[in-house]
């Protein structure tokens, strides 16, 4: 005995839309992948390398990673709003335990405290 169709065979899902392409459908234009830009993680190790060359300093490398973090945000915010975002990310680095960790372990070097 079954209750609410509780114990009886499933049905079939229903068909897709007549005419769908198939995953491996034809298209007819040859496979190509263009000439990709630097990601943001590939710009973050050149600029990692640079700090430890020596040839950046932390502070300077903190302040590329966030302008790097907040660039999708240019032209959608205000500057004034943007430059707010940057200064309390940049705060955060600096004070928030769990990030000034991060940053350490990844650069080697404990962020400096903000100064007032």
């Amino acid at each position: 005995m079954s209750i609410d169709g509780v114990g009886k065979p499933r049905g079939v899902a229903p068909a897709g839309p007549t005419g769908a392409l198939s995953p491996t459908a034809e298209t007819g234009a040859p496979f190509s992948v263009g000439a990709a830009a630097p990601s943001a993680a590939a710009r973050g190790s050149v600029e990692l390398g640079q700090l430890q060359r020596g040839e950046l300093s932390l502070d300077a490398y903190l302040d590329a990673r966030v302008s790097s973090a907040t660039q999708h945000l240019q032209g959608q915010l205000e500057p004034e709003q943007l430059e707010f975002v940057q200064q309390t990310l940049r705060e955060q680095l600096a004070t928030d335990p769990v990030l000034s960790e991060l940053a350490r372990r990844t650069t080697g070097v404990v962020p400096p405290e903000p100064s007032e």
